[in-house]
C-alpha cells in the first residue's frame, strides 16, 4: 500500500506493469484505498522478488513455535 500511495496515480502503476513486461489495457484503480493493495494489478507490479530486492524480511520463513508451546501447558 505504501508503494501505491507513492505512485499517487494509476498511471504510475501501469508504467510499472509495462516495465515488467505486461502488455494490454489495464483498468483504473484508486491508489489511496487499502483494499486495492490486494488487487491483481498491484500483485503483478510488486511481486515477492521486488520485496527481496529492497531488503525486506519475509516473516513467512520464520517458525517460532511460541504459541504452540504456550498452549501445550
Amino acid at each position: 500500500m505504501k508503494q501505491m500511495r507513492e505512485w499517487k496515480s494509476y498511471k504510475q502503476l501501469h508504467k510499472a506493469l509495462r516495465r515488467r513486461g505486461y502488455k494490454g489495457e489495464f483498468r483504473k484503480i484508486s491508489m489511496t484505498r487499502w483494499r486495492n493493495s490486494t488487487n491483481t494489478l498491484a500483485n503483478m507490479a510488486l511481486p515477492n522478488s521486488w520485496f527481496d530486492e529492497i531488503g525486506l524480511i519475509n516473516l513467512g520463513t520464520y517458525k517460532t513455535g511460541t504459541l504452540s508451546f504456550y498452549y501445550e501447558r
